[in-house]
């Protein structure tokens, strides 16, 4: 896990002082209470795989997987990435999508790195705090953890701050349910 933490800690531009509440909540584990269904990632050689609420709609796409709350209040990008180069090239494609394509505005200066660990798991965090016009202020960011021969689960995700805690509990639950695929 230090290759991801060293890859999070370089590209730090700021740290923020103290952690979003939201960012946090998110990131806590709280057990779950919509039915879920097992994602294989990526779905024709699996090196993790994800429980998803069959509610949240998880979509297939050509690298991963995208599944949104229903409230719109939550959404996140699953997929696993082969090395440091392309784990970058996810961060920087994202957040140009983000800025370039939906007038996202990121704030750089909330940039936030964290490591911890859930379950047993090591997981770095990249968050920024951002806002749009269609769905206002949200935090934005990226998890990582490792799931073996050197591939990395990349988890994009954009939380709505208004009525996020209407989505907590659902979003521990998808993050603590990684595992590995031997």
């Amino acid at each position: 896990m230090g290759r991801v933490a060293a890859i999070c800690s370089a590209k730090a531009l700021s740290t923020m002082k103290h952690t979003l509440l939201a960012a946090t909540l998110v990131l806590t584990l709280f057990p779950a209470l919509a039915p879920a269904g097992t994602v294989k990632l990526p779905e024709d050689k699996p090196a993790a795989t994800v429980n998803i609420p069959d509610s949240w709609e998880p979509e297939k796409s050509e690298d991963g997987i995208l599944a949104e709350s229903a409230d719109n209040v939550a959404t996140i990008y699953l997929e696993v990435v082969a090395d440091e180069k392309q784990m970058d090239s996810v961060i920087e494609e994202s957040l140009k999508w983000l800025t370039e394509d939906h007038e996202v505005k990121v704030d750089a200066t909330t940039k936030e790195t964290k490591d911890f660990e859930d379950s047993g798991r090591k997981w770095s965090r990249i968050s920024w705090s951002g806002e749009s016009k269609e769905w206002g202020p949200a935090v934005i960011g990226f998890l990582f953890t490792e799931v073996g021969d050197g591939k990395v689960l990349t988890i994009t995700y954009w939380i709505s701050k208004k009525d996020s805690e209407k989505s907590l509990e659902t979003l521990g639950k998808i993050f603590s349910s990684v595992k590995s695929v031997p």
